[in-house]
């Protein structure tokens, strides 16, 4: 029960109106174990909200990113994923399954920029590293 205060606590923080779709949708973030999609939140909550669509789900991730409580990652051409980690960090991708791995680099990191971007402001910054994960490295060997 008191993480579902925690996640009405933070919409209402956030400024965002709490809806019983909003809620669990943030509940769902705050609880899983990973980089969700909105396939994998729609899919998840489709029994308890059956009138809820994919749309919906996807408003509300990009209002949770917008207001801070979520951070959206774009990793090549698949769908976004949306972490509840909002904390500087970066992430290694494995080429195979698609699985992401937060991993933390010292910052401030030295950019270097080129000549002709010179007086580029930096707003923000990701490093993705791909690689194959321990798991399918495992099965290749097997």
């Amino acid at each position: 029960m008191q993480a579902q205060k925690d996640a009405v606590q933070l919409l209402k923080n956030a400024g965002l109106r709490v809806t019983p779709q909003r809620e669990a949708i943030l509940q769902f973030l705050l609880d899983y174990d990973g980089h969700a999609t909105v396939d994998d939140i729609y899919t998840s909550l489709q029994d308890r909200f059956p009138s809820m669509s994919v749309s919906t789900v996807y408003n509300t991730v990009k209002q949770l990113s917008q207001v801070g409580l979520v951070k959206e990652i774009g990793v090549g051409e698949g769908a976004s994923r949306f972490d509840i980690n909002v904390e500087p960090h970066h992430h290694l991708v494995c080429t195979r399954c698609g699985a992401l791995f937060d991993f933390y680099l010292e910052e401030p990191i030295q950019l270097s920029v080129p000549p002709e971007a010179r007086g580029f402001e930096v707003e923000d910054y990701h490093v993705e590293v791909r690689g194959i994960c321990p798991k399918c490295k495992q099965q290749q060997v097997s």
